[in-house]
């Protein structure tokens, strides 16, 4: 049995013990997706499709109206434009909107550097750090918050953003330094059927993070290359992530909280 072919066996365990816990609250979702910048054409072709795919799927599958949807980009206007203030205004605004009964996304799709122990994000003008992010997403009033770091170096980042009811999606660890393949892959295993491994009809976080973790590690398999990049998941607010998740019933740690976000009715 490959590792590939166990992790399913496990994943798929783990997701049946936990079929019979209900779905976090269903509430409204709210969500911001933020573009970085980045001066390869690949990566911006990258990262395009990532925020356009998770544009639809947000728009369409999860079906959240315009007021309660920001995506910011470096190519958008003065109110759509991923600059560090437009940040802050945005999860400001819908912070204000939102009750604890709702659910929270914020998506960071794009380059990021490391400079001593912090993770800055690359936004046309100033960067920011995860502390400027955990400032301002400590004014979200919703219980249940979903925070996806696209990013090299995302795992630098998982300390400070930790904290119950947030499950912390991390495309790579604090070490990794190339841009990773890692949205391409889960955005469209949120819609996609085969990622249902529970069968009951719907894509849960952590269920889209398997088959993207799977896929990854076959596309290097496949390539023959050294991989470079470990995505991961926070979700036990104790800081440290699992590169394991799909594990939680076994090893008691990441995962549930991710295993219990839906944020799409039925497929």
């Amino acid at each position: 049995m490959n590792v590939a072919t166990a992790m399913i066996a496990v994943w798929t365990a783990s997701l049946a013990m936990a079929a019979g816990a209900a779905a976090r609250p269903a509430g409204e979702v709210y969500a911001v997706v933020v573009s970085g910048v980045g001066k390869d054409p690949e990566d911006r072709v990258a990262r395009e499709g990532v925020v356009n795919g998770l544009r639809v799927y947000l728009q369409e599958t999860a079906a959240i109206p315009p007021e309660r949807l920001v995506v910011l980009t470096p190519e958008g206007n003065s109110s759509a434009r991923s600059t560090a203030e437009g940040i802050k205004n945005a999860i400001g605004a819908l912070a204000r909107s939102g009750k604890p009964e709702d659910r929270f996304v914020f998506y960071y799709v794009g380059l990021a550097n490391a400079v001593g122990g912090a993770l800055r994000f690359n936004l046309p003008g100033l960067d920011i750090t995860q502390e400027d992010l955990a400032t301002w997403l400590a004014g979200v009033k919703a219980s249940t918050q979903l925070v996806v770091l696209d990013c090299p170096y995302a795992g630098k980042a998982a300390k400070a953003l930790a904290r119950p009811g947030r499950a912390i999606v991390l495309a790579s660890t604090d070490q990794e330094a190339y841009a990773p393949r890692f949205g391409s892959h889960f955005v469209p295993a949120l819609v996609r059927p085969e990622s249902d491994a529970n069968h009951d009809g719907r894509v849960s976080v952590l269920e889209a993070f398997t088959t993207a973790a799977r896929e990854i590690e076959q596309w290097y398999q496949q390539m023959q290359i050294l991989p470079t990049e470990t995505p991961g998941i926070e979700d036990d607010g104790d800081g440290r992530p699992s590169e394991r998740p799909w594990r939680f019933e076994q090893d008691g740690g990441d995962g549930r909280l991710a295993s219990e976000i839906v944020l799409a009715g039925g497929l």
